[in-house]
C-alpha cells in the first residue's frame, strides 16, 4: 500500500463502518415485534445504532486494513512492518467479543440506548429458543413444558 491508496483506504473503512452500522439498524426495524421492545423504539433503533457503529468502527478500521495488507500480493510496504500491523488483530477480536458481550452498557450517555437494544435482543432471542424448543419437543413427542 502506497501513500496514494491511503485516503482511499479511510473511504472503504468509513463505509464498512456505516455499512455494518446500517445494517443494525435495519435489523432493529424489521426484526423486533413490538412484544420485544419494551421501550420507545426510537431509543432501540438508537441503541443498535450505536452498536453497530463501535462493532463497524472496529472491523472497518481495524480487520479489513489488516486483510488487505494480508491479501496484498503485490508486495509489501516497507514504511509499517507485517508484524506491527498484524498486533492489532488480537484486541480487535478481543474487542468485538467484549463489545458483543455487554461491554458499552456501562456507558455514561450511551447506556440507556443501549441498554433498551440489548433488552430487545435478548427478549427475541428468548422468544426464538422457546419456539424451537416446542419444535424439538413436537418431534420427539414430549409433552410442552408449562
Amino acid at each position: 500500500m502506497n501513500g496514494g491508496q491511503v485516503p482511499l483506504m479511510l473511504w472503504i473503512e468509513g463505509i464498512v463502518a456505516l455499512v455494518i452500522m446500517l445494517a443494525f439498524v435495519i435489523h432493529a426495524f424489521f426484526a423486533f415485534k413490538p412484544a420485544h421492545v419494551e421501550h420507545h423504539p426510537v431509543r432501540v433503533r438508537i441503541g443498535a445504532a450505536i452498536q453497530g457503529l463501535a462493532i463497524g468502527l472496529l472491523i472497518g478500521f481495524v480487520i479489513v486494513p489488516l486483510r488487505a495488507r494480508l491479501m496484498d500480493v503485490g508486495g509489501y510496504d516497507t514504511g509499517m512492518s507485517m508484524g506491527m500491523s498484524s498486533l492489532a488483530f488480537l484486541p480487535a477480536v478481543l474487542m468485538l467479543i467484549i463489545i458483543r458481550r455487554g461491554a458499552l452498557l456501562k456507558a455514561p450517555v450511551l447506556s440507556k440506548y443501549l441498554r433498551a437494544y440489548r433488552r430487545a435482543t435478548l427478549l427475541k432471542a428468548r422468544d426464538e429458543a422457546n419456539k424451537a424448543l416446542t419444535k424439538l419437543d413436537e418431534i420427539e413427542g414430549r409433552r410442552a413444558a408449562v
